[in-house]
């Protein structure tokens, strides 16, 4: 299919999906006990379809090329949904002293600034004792997405080319050759066609895959039939 069609069976695609993110995630909760991946599960995919919306708002106003972060974002929580449902307890562990790591240097930039800040909670994280495992080696989000297949690995390294200051992303807006030089405002690529124009179905597609991982972090799966026949529809048959 043309990325046009692709688009159009995103839009009613990615409604279908909101629709079945509202539909009582917490009935399927596990128990208390064992509901730590459930639980940033669902962070993460909530977050998941806002992201999701973003990127479709960008693309309408014509911003498809500076919806790569938001793209960019959605491949990382894909990445680490996926990872929940592989590695479960060890993936909040890794998750956790990830966290612990990074607040670390916060706190340290607060002291030397002066700032303010909850030292008792700030204290709970120093000192909360994380046990470490293997999954631990998948914090850094290039091993995870390798780890993990599926194009996740290529589809944030080609995002992360526009989300900062690359020369790649500089190139965009400029050409060059002997005899001128051409500026733009407008983001151009070398290439045949817009490679952003498939923002909406990007959006479609991660969320979606996103959303089949979450399903497998609640009891009994309770989106798998609707999962198939939103897919199916989107022209993604057998996906799920």
């Amino acid at each position: 299919m043309e990325i046009a069609e692709f688009n159009r069976l995103a839009v009613p695609g990615l409604e279908a999906l909101t629709k079945l993110l509202a539909d009582g995630a917490a009935d399927h909760a596990p128990a208390p006990e064992n509901c730590r991946p459930f639980l940033v599960g669902w962070g993460l995919v909530a977050a998941l379809g806002r992201q999701a919306a973003a990127v479709v708002a960008l693309h309408s106003e014509g911003l498809g090329h500076e919806a790569a972060p938001n793209r960019r974002l959605m491949v990382e929580y894909v990445a680490h949904l996926q990872w929940l449902v592989r590695d479960g307890e060890d993936a909040v562990d890794s998750m956790n002293r990830a966290h612990q790591f990074k607040h670390t240097g916060l706190r340290r930039t607060a002291d030397d600034h002066g700032y303010q800040y909850d030292t008792e909670a700030a204290d709970a994280v120093r000192d909360a004792v994380i046990p470490s495992n293997p999954a631990n080696q998948y914090s850094q989000m290039n091993a995870l997405a390798k780890s993990l297949g599926g194009g996740l690995f290529e589809s944030y390294i080609g995002e992360t080319q526009l989300s900062h200051a690359t020369l790649t992303a500089a190139k965009c807006f400029y050409r060059e050759s002997d005899e001128a030089i051409e500026l733009s405002l407008i983001p151009a690529y070398g290439i045949t066609g817009d490679p952003m124009e498939a923002s909406p179905f990007m959006a479609f597609y991660l969320l979606f895959f996103g959303m089949i991982a979450f399903n497998n972090l609640m009891i009994d799966s309770p989106w798998t039939d609707g999962l198939k026949v939103i897919g199916e529809a989107a022209g993604l048959p057998g996906a799920i």
